[in-house]
């Protein structure tokens, strides 16, 4: 991959979790009290395409810069560490999603009534944040390149 295919991939991958933050946030009102089981379920569901969308992100990067990802079980928290460790992700940034990725991990192997809500709400909350602060670290590394 040359590094203008790496950001007309890192392009469209922001494209595709624009669209999904768009289809959360037709969901996810803050002024709302309450959620049924199925919109909390949906909801879940977009913040976890939007973490695998990131998750995308960052693996193509690492990647391209020839460091080694396998698909070992472990990979997902290996994308995360070797992101970090190479300066893509300053350290408050990391913690923020392996947050995310402890999220995406239990709902996961979790029924969603077993997911407390505030812990959710919480994720939803700072996505917006979140998804600006990794396109301008990527968009920052990419210049680096």
């Amino acid at each position: 991959m040359t590094l203008d295919e790496l950001k007309e991939y890192h392009k469209g991958e922001f494209q595709n979790i624009d669209k999904i933050m768009n289809e959360l946030f037709s969901v996810y009102k803050p002024e709302k009290s309450g959620y049924s089981l199925a919109e909390q379920a949906a909801i879940a569901a977009f913040v976890i395409n939007i973490y695998s969308g990131i998750e995308s992100i960052l693996k193509q990067m690492l990647i391209f810069d020839r460091l080694d990802i396998d698909d070992s079980p472990g990979w997902h928290e290996k994308v995360l560490r070797k992101a970090g460790e190479i300066g893509i992700l300053p350290p408050e940034l990391f913690q923020l999603l392996s947050r995310y990725l402890s999220f995406r991990n239990y709902f996961i192997y979790s029924y969603i009534f077993n997911i407390k809500w505030e812990d959710m709400k919480s994720l939803v909350e700072a996505l917006k944040d979140v998804v600006a602060q990794i396109r301008s670290e990527v968009d920052e590394y990419l210049l680096t390149i």
